[in-house]
């Protein structure tokens, strides 16, 4: 659809939001799943689409792999993530921010009878997403899957609440570095005017995400610059993080948030690439982030074989390999993607 009007109760095909709405209306107990190594996005789709439904009645239980970053303890509902889907006891599984089962980590792995035969609803918006649900909506234009949400919740009549609010705009602004990135759209700030004005404050979401670091985690981003190689005449950025990293920064896995993005914002780098390993030494994982003409997505799901996805200008992979190796599997890959 258009990104040029203002209308937001028609963005979306009409047939999709009725064969979710139709899930939902028939399901009382619903499991809301967010990817592992979660970020604002799709903590906040969890979180907000829940305090959505449980204004129609619903029993919503939000589960996420991993623990949510503290950064984000602002949200409301977010005492109530769940790393487990205990008895299994749900009607409907709503998959959001991924559109492959296996991006939900331990969830899957611990759950995968159940999820592999579950009804899914799967809400996504990025370019590499195959669609895992009974039902897939999925728009890459959306700059977000809050911006989704609010799309899907207008279409469908739904309310919303301050609750709802402040979760999806907290989706909205990090997956836009508050509305810095190429993926902003008139449409985008258009939910976002809609979130406002349902009281969300855009403050309550940048000041702990934005403005307030730990000193531990500004330590970590300090040995991530100090350790950064480069090739392509600058062009080409890389660092590394392991456990050791860690523990001489006194961080947590979670302070390395956007770390690929502060190596992006270095003067004349188009691409930048982060690789971490911190408890399994044969699994790494790749944060990649790229500037025109390069394409993240495409990139990281070529040199992952299928293990890796995202957006043009974000995306990311594992490998089941030590650091080093993955390290110099990428590197030589982006050098012949860059021409150097």
């Amino acid at each position: 659809m258009s990104e040029d009007t203002a209308t937001l109760n028609s963005q979306l095909d009409s047939a999709l939001v009725e064969q979710a709405m139709a899930l939902i209306e028939t399901s009382q107990r619903i499991a809301l799943l967010a990817h592992e190594s979660p970020d604002g996005d799709c903590i906040g789709s969890a979180l907000g689409l829940a305090h959505v439904l449980r204004q129609l009645g619903k029993d919503c239980v939000p589960a996420c792999a991993d623990a949510a970053p503290q950064n984000l303890s602002f949200l409301p509902g977010i005492e109530a993530l769940q790393q487990t889907l205990g008895d299994e006891v749900f009607d409907l599984v709503i998959a959001l921010d991924t559109g492959e089962l296996r991006r939900f980590g331990r969830l899957y792995e611990d759950h995968k009878h159940f999820l592999d035969s579950a009804k899914i609803l799967n809400i996504d918006h990025h370019i590499s997403s195959e669609g895992c649900g009974l039902v897939n909506i999925i728009d890459t234009q959306a700059a977000a899957t809050a911006e989704l949400i609010v799309l899907f919740q207008q279409q469908a009549g739904l309310p919303m609440n301050y609750d709802a609010a402040l979760c999806l705009l907290t989706g909205v602004i990090t997956d836009t570095s508050s509305f810095q990135f190429t993926n902003t759209t008139s449409r985008t700030f258009e939910v976002a005017a809609t979130l406002l004005r349902a009281g969300a404050i855009p403050e309550t979401v940048v000041q702990p995400i934005y403005r307030t670091r730990p000193l531990a985690q500004a330590r970590f981003q300090a040995m991530i610059i100090a350790n950064a190689q480069t090739s392509c005449g600058g062009r080409l950025i890389w660092s590394q993080a392991t456990g050791t990293t860690l523990t001489a920064a006194g961080a947590t896995p979670e302070m390395d948030d956007n770390t690929s993005g502060l190596l992006r914002d270095i003067e004349g780098v188009q691409v930048a690439a982060f690789f971490k390993s911190y408890d399994a030494p044969n699994i790494t994982r790749l944060s990649l982030r790229c500037a025109a003409p390069y394409n993240a997505a495409e990139i990281c799901q070529r040199v992952s074989n299928g293990l890796g996805g995202g957006h043009a200008r974000a995306a990311g992979a594992t490998f089941h390999l030590p650091i080093e190796e993955a390290t110099a599997l990428v590197v030589a890959e982006l050098e012949k993607v860059m021409n150097c």
